[in-house]
């Protein structure tokens, strides 16, 4: 019984002087500690340049490709072409009959873009009739579309063949096409 007595006052005070200096002792002014005051630097001295208009014209004229002019249309009759009877489509020849190296084949503008073409075949009023003479050239191979333009502020359909790299599979089938539709067709650039 004494043991736990004695281990009681042990306890006893080391709580009390562990908890005194907290509960009854007030703090030092000396040890009080105090954040410094910091003040902003000043503004720093910026050397303002002068204001000056940008040059505009630094690429010079003479080194840029030169701009195709788009050639003006062709004048075409309209509403003219109609197959003849005792004539017979020619049908696309998807293989010319003499293959020569890609290079022969093809032309390149000032900007070094191949240059392909397009027979424009007839110039229509109506839609339906463009698209009749276009379907008639899909069946047999041709790659035909139609091409709605406005002239003088009438909008017309042109049926065209093509686009083709090489001109002269144009130039071949061209009297073929004049002949079985009684047109004067055109060989142009394509995009034009």
């Amino acid at each position: 019984m004494i043991k736990q007595r004695f281990v009681g006052f042990v306890v006893l005070v080391a709580i009390a002087v562990i908890f005194w200096p907290i509960v009854f002792v007030t703090p030092d002014d000396a040890d009080d500690f105090e954040l410094p005051v910091f003040e902003m630097p000043p503004k720093p001295a910026v050397a303002v340049s002068e204001r000056r208009e940008p040059v505009l014209d630094k690429v010079d004229q003479s080194n840029l490709p030169e701009i195709p002019e788009r050639q003006p249309p062709i004048v075409q009759p309209v509403d003219i072409a109609s197959p003849m009877p005792d004539m017979a489509l020619v049908d696309a020849d998807e293989e010319p009959e003499q293959q020569a190296s890609a290079l022969e084949r093809a032309e390149f503008d000032g900007q070094g873009l191949p240059v392909s073409w397009e027979l424009q075949v007839a110039t229509f009023s109506t839609a339906q009739r463009a698209e009749e003479i276009a379907l008639e050239l899909r069946n047999k191979g041709h790659k035909a579309y139609v091409s709605a333009v406005n002239i003088d502020g009438k909008k017309l359909f042109r049926v065209r063949i093509g686009p083709k790299m090489q001109k002269q599979r144009l130039q071949d089938l061209q009297p073929d096409i004049d002949a079985y539709y009684g047109v004067e067709s055109s060989i142009i650039r394509f995009g034009v």
